[in-house]
């Protein structure tokens, strides 16, 4: 990862941690959920890309091999195909970022904490 978009993921945390602390939920421990669900997403959208769009260019037969110049030349194929076009990268960060926004729907339908409740006769000499 870069350092943009590592700066990225850590505003991302802090946006879904402020979000928790309205909602009266533990805010590090939303952050990291948060962390989590980018990096899950992120590789998620990395395999998609690799199985789905990137299959022709790279052979996925010579992982089989025990060889480890093989390896290494799939490796080097995964890295041509994913720089040869920058919507490959794209998308695996959209991914990432489609699992910072599910995190951010869990904390959303969170119901708000409980405010003490104020019974009427209370409030009769307020006006």
């Amino acid at each position: 990862m870069d350092v943009i978009s590592l700066i990225l993921l850590v505003f991302l945390a802090y946006s879904n941690s402020v979000r928790a602390k309205l909602k009266g939920k533990k805010p590090l421990l939303w952050a990291f959920i948060t962390v989590g669900a980018y990096f899950a997403a992120f590789i998620f959208g990395g395999m998609l890309v690799i199985f789905n769009f990137c299959k022709d260019t790279i052979n996925f037969s010579q992982f089989s091999s025990l060889d480890p110049k093989s390896k290494q030349a799939v490796q080097d194929q995964m890295q041509a195909a994913l720089t040869a076009n920058p919507l490959h990268v794209l998308t695996i960060y959209l991914a990432g970022f489609g699992g910072y926004l599910l995190v951010r729907y869990i904390i959303d339908r969170t119901p708000d904490k409980k405010k003490p409740e104020v019974h009427w006769m209370d409030k009769m000499g307020e006006q």
